[in-house]
């Protein structure tokens, strides 16, 4: 085992054993509970300064006052315990246990196999905790940067955790010195960053706002906005060019349409077929155009409670606005096909998922700083009275 020294306490972790690995560096499990350790192959003066900026000003965690972890952030720096001149080679970050990947949950096979109790009501839900979580590190001044599915974890009761942290654009508070986030995904990736060296280039939320509209699109409808029938002659371009033309399924010129199994964007509420618009069409070219995390979580709530639940199959929820059942007119087109089947139709021995709750903030946070002041205002009122 490898001995380390923790930054905030001075005492030693060891590293037990490795359980991934990437190009940047090493994730281990540690011997201190729940806490696993990020080692990177190389570090620089500039990511210690990041991680040490990081350590001292996490964003409001949104759900631990109910000890659920939303946002997977560095606890503190590590360095080698046997040769401390050495420098730091890490930091430790809590683990996130039994979660899962996005897709698991917005892919309708893997769905069906691993979260069959999960309807689309569910998924709003999801959908806004996932937006939530965005909000709370937006108000901090931070930006995710390489928002993506595979960096978004979900547990049984549908809560979301963010990991891959490190990675976020930091701004420091006291000097404004920004460090950038230096990677990215292209398929949630906004035009304006398109061929652009990330480890040169500030972000803002506004590219955040691309990424997540795509990840609630994902979540709602079960595919990439910028995916459907190629209705030119020739091979379809990839995601990242038809988003780089512009070219999502509702946009003014698209040369891609529905395919026989996409889901129209008439089923969703009217608030949320807007907030896309606004995003992919007029968001193309004027970023400010998209809709924030914080009114994400706003018509997603709204949104979510006028929901209606079908009178022939209980597992079906559609919007008001559509008027009828979706999804048994779709299953009734695809012969059966049903991406929400009720659960008596499910295969034996497939586990069932709890049904997940909307991230709630607290309606009280205990602040040790006011109780004080509270503590000596009433001292002082009893020594004046006497």
């Amino acid at each position: 085992m490898i001995d380390l020294k923790r930054s905030d306490t001075g005492n030693t972790v060891s590293l037990t054993k490795v359980i991934a690995s990437s190009g940047e560096g090493k994730i281990y499990r540690t011997t201190e509970p729940e806490l696993l350790a990020k080692i990177y192959h190389r570090i620089t003066p500039e990511k210690v300064s990041k991680l040490q900026i990081m350590v001292a000003n996490p964003p409001n965690d949104p759900t631990l006052f109910n000890g659920h972890i939303s946002i997977a952030w560095p606890k503190c720096l590590l360095k080698e315990s046997s040769n401390p001149r050495q420098g730091y080679v890490g930091f430790l970050m809590p683990e996130i246990r039994d979660a899962k990947t996005l897709i698991n949950v917005y892919n309708p096979k893997l769905r069906a196999k691993n979260a069959p109790g999960i309807d689309w009501h569910y998924l709003h839900s999801i959908a806004q905790n996932v937006a939530y979580i965005v909000q709370v590190i937006h108000a901090k001044g931070y930006v995710i940067g390489d928002i993506k599915p595979e960096n978004l974890l979900v547990n049984s009761r549908g809560r979301i955790s963010i990991i891959d942290t490190d990675s976020f654009q930091i701004t420091d508070s006291r000097s404004r010195k920004i460090y950038r986030c230096p990677v990215g995904s292209p398929e949630y990736t906004p035009r304006e960053m398109f061929n652009v060296d990330f480890t040169k280039k500030d972000r803002s939320e506004l590219q955040d706002r691309f990424g997540l509209a795509v990840i609630i699109w994902l979540l709602l409808f079960g595919q990439h906005p910028f995916t459907g029938k190629w209705i030119e002659p020739g091979e379809p371009p990839n995601i990242d060019e038809l988003i780089r033309q512009g070219y999502w399924q509702y946009a003014p010129n698209s040369k891609i349409r529905l395919s026989p199994y996409s889901i129209p964007l008439s089923v969703v509420d009217s608030s949320i077929q807007q907030r896309f618009y606004d995003c992919f069409v007029k968001g193309h070219t004027n970023p400010y155009k998209r809709s924030s995390a914080t009114d994400w979580v706003k018509v997603l709530d709204s949104a979510s409670k006028k929901l209606q639940t079908c009178q022939v199959e209980a597992s079906h929820r559609y919007a008001n606005t559509y008027g009828q059942c979706y999804w048994c007119e779709r299953k009734s087109k695809l012969k059966g096909l049903d991406v929400f089947p009720s659960l008596q139709s499910q295969s034996p021995g497939t586990t069932v998922l709890p049904l997940p709750t909307p991230s709630q903030k607290p309606a009280f946070t205990y602040n040790p700083r006011i109780l004080l002041i509270v503590s000596l205002i009433f001292v002082a009122l009893i020594l004046l009275q006497w």
